[in-house]
């Protein structure tokens, strides 16, 4: 993390990621070089999801400032994508519900427009509620809006079917488009290597994809990233990682340490 001088945070979009054992923020001036700052912190074991949250914030201040812009990205692998034109508020807790009618949770919505389709998922309700207070107008995200959002655009080149994956801290996002639109969004854990690519093939498997002309494009964590792609090959021809993209290099040299859901919002601004 780099520190900055005082700033006029209302010109800045904040973001932020919150896990159950880590708080990741990051604020930067979209018109403005070299504007990154980005921290990655360890929630304390003892605490509540919300006490630890807390903490972290009041001890930061400027993060309690406006902004111009607030994401908050909760992870969850309690999730639904539900078209638009069936999609109402009235009706998505019943959607949600009938997938996970046990579930004591917040259910939070999002549009991800060019993907036509509405996120549901279940969120810490204490944290919801500690967002909404402490920030004006957030928008609640989760992980994979922002990764469908961008790879929807990439995934237009070419006349290929393409899965996308992205690896953090034991999930793997996995996101794949046809010619027809998205035909799959979905998080997975792994403990390592062969669980990543036990997954990735059964998808590729399920969605028939075809291993010689479709590919595969991975972004996230480098030394699994490696050991997947070497698996991966020996079953598909195309295994490549994700390019970082060129104009997110401006912000400044943190911009490549950010999970890649942080960056593909920061392109989106869903």
């Amino acid at each position: 993390m780099k520190e900055q001088s005082v700033i006029d945070t209302t010109k800045y979009v904040l973001m932020l990621r919150i896990e159950r054992d880590e708080l990741t923020y990051a604020y930067y001036h979209p018109a403005e070089d070299n504007s990154l700052v980005y921290e990655r912190i360890a929630l304390h074991r003892g605490d509540t999801l919300l006490q630890g949250v807390e903490r972290e914030l009041y001890a930061r201040e400027i993060l309690l400032q406006s902004f111009r812009k607030v994401y908050v990205v909760l992870p969850s692998s309690h999730h639904a994508l539900v078209p638009t034109e069936v999609a109402t508020k009235e009706d998505s807790s019943l959607y949600y519900k009938g997938l996970y009618p046990n579930d004591e949770v917040e259910i939070v919505e999002s549009r991800i427009p060019h993907v036509g389709a509405v996120m549901l998922w279940g969120a810490d309700r204490d944290v919801v509620s500690f967002v909404r207070r402490t920030f004006d107008r957030p928008t609640l995200l989760h992980p994979l809006a922002p990764l469908c959002e961008y790879f929807f655009r990439k995934s237009r080149m070419g006349n290929q079917s393409k899965m996308y994956l992205h690896l953090y801290r034991g999930r793997m996002d996995v996101v794949c488009y046809g010619r027809e639109g998205l035909q799959l969004a979905n998080t997975y854990s792994y403990n390592s290597a062969n669980d990543a690519a036990y997954h990735v093939l059964n998808v590729w498997k399920q969605l028939g994809l075809d291993q010689r002309r479709d590919e595969v494009h991975i972004a996230g964590d480098a030394t699994i990233r490696r050991e997947l792609s070497t698996l991966l090959r020996n079953y598909i021809l195309t295994v490549v990682p994700v390019i970082f993209p060129s104009n997110c290099l401006v912000l400044g040299s943190d911009a490549m340490q950010i999970p890649f859901d942080l960056t593909a919002l920061s392109l989106c601004e869903l």
